[in-house]
């Protein structure tokens, strides 16, 4: 019975979001097709225009996100509101690692960290102003929980690789890590 409420709540943190987004997407392009019924006329169905409609929507956006001002009030809203949400600045370093990431080398990098005559998987949080590195250290098979510690620089060999394929290794008791490490240059 355990498994089973267990399998029907990891089924639903997949199943609800997506399709609370969807049912979100569905209920914008419905009034936009309300709004476009007029528009559309004869040559071009409602549903059609509220496409172009979404696309232009998300475009306008998009170019008021990214201007100064947009900028400005991301920041803003970001320090008074999103910051106080728990886990909000890692789901946005995992963000700035994707293809719309902009953190150009300041998101979360993977490395190996020199321990004694050991080396380990390690993801690069942030640099401290004299240079040192803090690291955290992932633990396997549950890359999310681990330690943090503060390394020289010198100690701490960073990896060419992206970071969902590294954590997925790390996840998986480090099958397909040999694959990264030999990849990388000497």
């Amino acid at each position: 019975m355990k498994e089973l409420r267990r399998a029907l709540f990891d089924g639903a943190m997949v199943v609800l979001p997506v399709g609370a987004i969807a049912l979100l997407v569905l209920g914008i392009l419905r009034r936009l097709q309300d709004a476009a019924d007029p528009l559309a006329g004869t040559y071009v169905h409602p549903l059609m225009v509220a496409v172009a409609m979404m696309v232009l929507l998300c475009l306008l956006v998009g170019v008021l996100v990214r201007s100064a001002a947009g900028r400005r009030a991301r920041s803003i809203l970001e320090g008074v509101l999103f910051e106080k949400i728990p886990g909000y600045r890692l789901v946005k370093a995992f963000a700035a690692d994707g293809p719309l990431g902009e953190a150009a080398g300041r998101s979360l990098r993977p490395a190996l960290a020199a321990f004694d005559d050991a080396h380990c998987p390690a993801l690069v949080m942030d640099e401290l102003a004299d240079g040192r590195l803090l690291v955290f250290i992932p633990g396997s098979p549950a890359p999310m929980s681990g330690a943090i510690h503060v390394f020289a620089a010198e100690r701490i060999t960073f990896l060419d690789v992206p970071l969902l394929p590294f954590l997925k290794a790390i996840s998986s008791w480090g099958l397909g890590l040999r694959e990264i490490l030999e990849a990388q240059p000497r």
